[in-house]
């Protein structure tokens, strides 16, 4: 596969200063060399003449050397033209062929390939989990598809470029993450059809939709739905299993060809935990697949929900932002009350209160104002009247002058209340300004600061947002308003908000939550994990003074379904989480210990492993996916018997190699010939005085 590097250089010398000191050099050279040996010697004029021409070159390289001369050294290359075969190897591929025929389809495609590359242009291979050297490399063994993130990361990694476009091989089944076929890109998608596009006769469990946490004694839906191809009028039996017990069975009967059926289950949350249940579909004779007949739905099971409160002084799209980042969190509920629009104040206790914009100009309502005491609290202030902030607020207060002044956010790196993802960081220089009240502040006792603002490219030293905390109460203030304008402008650049989620979601649950002053704390880093991903646990070990210490052995065991166990070793440092590869499907519980000043402490919980098996869901190829795709980006679609067609397509546009130039400046002085040569005038120099009688 070509790269061209066809290269040139330009080199010259240069320095800031006008040529014409070049000749002052020379005559000071010359100058110092006169002074020297223009007076009567004991040795012969030739030798004389030598002498002075060494000590001229030596006076006239050092007086050049001041002038600080460069080397610019211009470089000429040709790019080659670029092209990406970007590669759906997903299990769903070879699933719609026999082993022998898709054997075939990919040395098709390995050969096509191969003649691309023998041309001028750069074939790179891109499958869904990264770049390949070939596409002999790639597995086809992915448990989902996003094509949405193989173009997107092309568009990066090719920026500005020679890209002549993408060639994407793929049966359409896109079934993770967002929807390729709106994507906007700046090179155009050869997309290439395979697998069958005609629909087999089978029957798959479609979805399962449930509340990951439930509360012990409730009792839960769990929804199911069934696609059906093929076996219409017929009955199909769908059972729920806990553990190897059936606890709950229905029989539907099924309505149409490739229509979705429904059953639902009403079931009773009964033990804290994590607990696994597996729906599966009773299969049926001439069946195309059952893998797609099992699902498994982890529920966990707790005591209790958290219950947030948010206030406001009037209708304003932060509160849709904060709302959902809340809500996105299972065993949270949200209580809404707008000041104006809401008769009846809704009932506590809370475990977090969100003013926003409140109190204002007038005192906060009596059912409101006691909260700010009984109950951790979040202001948002906005840009307004703060005299009530600042009574109500227990972080800082803002001695504004009535103006305001377009900020954004930059994190405090002292900050450690809870950790952040450093590649979501630089996020926040794509973040817009937004109104935040201008004016000096100061920071109540026992206050700090998670996030300055920044106004243009300085950070300043005044607090966007602060938090404070004692043994009983933890508060935060955001100075300003307009958080979803961050939301919404992440969302449009990145395809996802993750950044303000972190931030808002962490902050909240942080001020949400009652402080867990337990020594030792071995927790999961998430209630489910994935099979193709490690199990991962944060361990915190605290000594008599809560201070955090590190460089303790750690027992941890871990426990399966069946009763088995495993038992792991680990010591645990700053900044490293223990993490255990190769877990099976199924539910865990685990038992960590320590030794800590004499005594054994332990943690104890559980966690699931789940099966991402989004390709046994749909096996039917989606083309028509691909030919938008195509079509919105300015390409062209080919099904695999038009393979040579394709290739003579894009060989057709004959791409040209483009010439780029780099320039590179270094200091003549840091070459160290220049110090040898020096050194050779020099020693030159006083080897022929000493040698003819003098020093």
């Amino acid at each position: 596969m070509n790269t061209s590097i066809a290269a040139l250089s330009k080199l010259t010398l240069q320095t800031d200063f006008s040529p014409w000191f070049i000749l002052l050099c020379l005559v000071l050279g010359t100058g110092y060399a006169y002074l020297l040996y223009s007076k009567k010697a004991p040795w012969s004029k030739q030798v004389n003449y030598t002498l002075a021409a060494l000590r001229f070159l030596v006076v006239s390289l050092l007086a050049f050397f001041l002038l600080a001369p460069l080397f610019n050294q211009i470089s000429y290359t040709d790019e080659a033209p670029i092209l990406i075969l970007g590669v759906d190897d997903s299990a769903s591929i070879p699933a719609a062929y026999d082993s022998a025929d898709f054997e075939v389809l990919k040395e098709e495609i390995a050969d096509a390939a191969q003649r691309l590359g023998n041309s001028n242009l750069s074939v790179r291979v891109k499958g869904l989990s990264g770049y390949a050297d070939n596409f002999e490399e790639l597995t086809f063994n992915e448990q989902s598809s996003n094509l949405h993130q193989i173009l997107r990361e092309v568009q990066q990694d090719f920026e500005q470029q020679n890209l002549v476009g993408t060639v994407l091989i793929s049966d359409g089944i896109h079934n993770y993450g967002s929807s390729p076929q709106f994507l906007t890109l700046d090179y155009p998608v050869y997309a290439l059809g395979i697998g069958d596009t005609i629909p087999a006769q089978d029957l798959s469990i479609k979805g399962l939709y449930y509340n990951k946490v439930v509360y012990q004694g409730k009792r839960f839906p769990l929804n199911v739905d069934v696609f059906n191809n093929g076996f219409v009028g017929e009955s199909v039996k769908v059972e729920v299993l806990k553990g190897n017990q059936i606890v709950d069975s229905e029989t539907i009967q099924l309505q149409g060809d490739q229509q979705i059926n429904s059953a639902s289950f009403i079931l009773d949350a009964e033990d804290l935990g994590i607990e696994s249940y597996t729906v599966r579909l009773v299969p049926k004779a001439n069946e195309n697949s059952t893998a797609n007949n099992v699902r498994r739905a982890f529920i966990e099971t707790v005591h209790s929900q958290q219950k947030i409160l948010i206030a406001a002084a009037s209708p304003h799209p932060d509160i849709k932002a904060l709302r959902t980042v809340i809500e996105s969190k299972e065993g949270t509920e949200v209580a809404l009350w707008i000041e104006g629009f809401e008769a009846d104040f809704p009932e506590g206790p809370f475990d977090l209160v969100i003013y926003h914009q409140l109190p204002g100009f007038n005192d906060l309502p009596a059912q409101i104002g006691h909260w700010i005491d009984d109950t951790n609290t979040l202001f948002i202030t906005g840009s307004g009247e703060l005299s009530g902030v600042n009574r109500a607020n227990k972080t800082l207060i803002y001695q504004s002058f009535g103006q305001t002044d377009n900020v954004s956010a930059a994190l405090n790196t002292g900050f450690d209340l809870f950790e952040m993802d450093e590649d979501l960081l630089r996020r926040f220089s794509n973040y817009p300004p937004i109104k935040a009240p201008y004016g000096a502040f100061e920071l109540k006792e026992n206050a700090n600061i998670m996030l300055y603002q920044r106004v243009g490219s300085l950070t300043t030293t005044r607090p966007l947002l602060t938090h404070w905390s004692d043994e009983e109460r933890k508060s935060a203030t955001f100075s300003g308003a307009g958080l979803w304008e961050w939301k919404l402008q992440e969302a449009a650049i990145y395809g996802d908000s993750k950044l303000f989620d972190e931030l808002f979601g962490k902050l909240i649950q942080y001020l949400a939550t009652t402080d867990d002053k337990r020594n030792f704390r071995v927790t999961p880093v998430s209630e489910t994990f994935f099979d193709n991903e490690p199990a991962e646990f944060e361990t915190e070990v605290y000594n008599q003074l809560f201070e955090k210490v590190y460089d303790y052995n750690i027992d941890l065991t871990l426990t399966d379904a069946e009763g088995t166990s495993e038992e792991y070793n680990y010591v645990n440092t700053p900044g490293t989480n223990f993490q255990i590869n190769g877990l099976t499907t199924g539910v865990y519980r685990y038992s960590a210990q320590v030794s800590l000043n004499g005594k054994s402490e332990t943690a104890e919980g559980s966690f699931a492993i789940e099966t991402m098996a989004l390709e046994d869901i749909d096996l039917t190829a989606n083309h028509q996916l691909l030919r938008n795709i195509a079509n919105n980006s300015g390409g062209q679609f080919f099904n695999e018997q038009s393979l040579d067609e394709l290739v003579a397509t894009i060989l057709a546009v004959d791409a040209k190699p483009i010439s780029r130039s780099s320039e590179r400046l270094n200091p003549l002085i840091n070459n160290q010939i220049w110090l040898v040569l020096l050194l050779i005038l020099l020693s030159a120099e006083w080897f022929l005085r000493k040698y003819n009688g003098s020093y």
